[in-house]
């Protein structure tokens, strides 16, 4: 497998603490553009794969810009080595910079699981989110970042974010963390991160969310089908709005209709492109119901990788999707797989019954309660 093209620009910015305390560690690295999507998309040949392939045929939706007729998916077939020679061709590009961060809850012992996140848009914020940490503290989480235009929207090869996971193991002397299963997120183009790589390391990654994708298309990961999956939408969004709600709705609707995917998503009224406060706690819900649905409570990565559980569809709950020629805040018919009454095909699909309710409450009033 081709190494990543790195360029040291300063190692560890943080000092390790001497006494007990939470471990907080900053690597800054200068990333030639061949590693980003965008590169990827623009020169790797993988650009027209989706040709042809039209993902939407049974929906209805509106008129899409022209690129869309053209490709309608991101499910690229692109090894790694097919991945080294386009970078041979054509060159790695220039370098910028990327930083990573790490945090460690003090005294967790072995870490259970990553949190791992893209900064692009409200990543940032995530990380330091306080309830963020407090579930990291309670489930032996650690939490790692990322951004920089050459990773911050997805790259190219996937094994980067496991070499430099590696590179922090080392670091803070948590040698687990190189085996310890992931939770992604990703807001706007971030998608092009955590929708994406599950897609080739499923077997690692507990569940994903997407938040307002930029392009619902980078969704569209049928070797993904069965990690569980959240997209959120802001109803006001004028991403989600081009070229129609319905169409970006009816992506994750594909997945699960051909792909019987383990996805639901969630429309959040009244708000933009950006979360907010009351977004946050949907998401936390998602986090921590899935880490129990996936990852077994004797699972130690320090013995090396974790085997999930795997999700059966037929043991989780449905929810009706929100209707966009209604709008606004909608009380969502909720149900057991076996008891739903609508179309089991391209109903949400959650994870069980707590968080069926968490997700019909969200839609309902736009918040949960406190």
């Amino acid at each position: 497998m081709p190494k990543p093209i790195i360029q040291l620009l300063f190692f560890i910015s943080a000092v390790l603490p001497l006494s007990a305390a939470d471990i907080e560690l900053t690597e800054t690295l200068q990333l030639p553009e061949c590693h980003s999507i965008g590169w990827v998309r623009a020169n790797a040949g993988v650009k027209g794969q989706g040709a042809g392939n039209i993902i939407l045929d049974e929906a209805k939706w509106g008129t899409p810009a022209a690129n869309q007729v053209i490709e309608q998916h991101w499910d690229w077939d692109l090894s790694d080595a097919q991945w080294a020679e386009a970078v041979k061709q054509k060159g790695e590009g220039k370098k910028e910079e990327v930083k990573f961060d790490l945090w460690l809850p003090e005294g967790i012992g072995t870490a259970r699981g990553i949190v791992a996140i893209t900064g692009h848009g409200s990543g940032e914020t995530l990380y330091k989110h306080p309830e963020l940490r407090k579930i990291a503290r309670e489930l032996h989480l650690a939490i790692f970042k990322f951004v920089g235009n050459p990773m911050q929207r997805g790259f190219w090869p996937r094994s980067l974010l496991d070499q430099r996971i590696a590179a922090f193991a080392e670091n803070v002397q948590h040698p687990e963390l190189n085996h310890a299963p992931l939770f992604l997120y990703g807001h706007s183009n971030g998608t092009g991160f955590s929708a994406i790589y599950p897609a080739a390391e499923g077997s690692r990654v507990w569940a994903w969310v997407s938040m307002r994708p930029g392009t619902t298309f980078q969704v569209y990961q049928p070797k993904a089908a069965q990690t569980p999956g959240m997209v959120i939408f802001g109803e006001d969004d004028g991403f989600f709005a081009r070229p129609s709600k319905e169409q970006n709705m009816a992506v994750v609707e594909a997945m699960r209709k051909k792909h019987n995917a383990l996805w639901h998503y969630a429309v959040e009224p009244k708000t933009g492109h950006g979360p907010g406060e009351k977004t946050w706690p949907l998401v936390f819900s998602f986090l921590r119901h899935s880490f129990a649905a996936r990852v077994p409570a004797d699972a130690d990565p320090a013995k090396g990788p974790v085997k999930l559980i795997a999700p059966k569809a037929d043991t989780g709950h449905l929810g009706q999707n929100w209707n966009a020629s209604k709008g606004g805040y909608q009380t969502l018919p909720i149900a057991p797989f076996a008891d739903f009454t609508g179309d089991k095909s391209t109903a949400s699909w959650l994870l069980n019954a707590a968080f069926a309710t968490d997700w019909q409450t969200f839609q309902r009033d736009g918040q949960l309660a406190k």
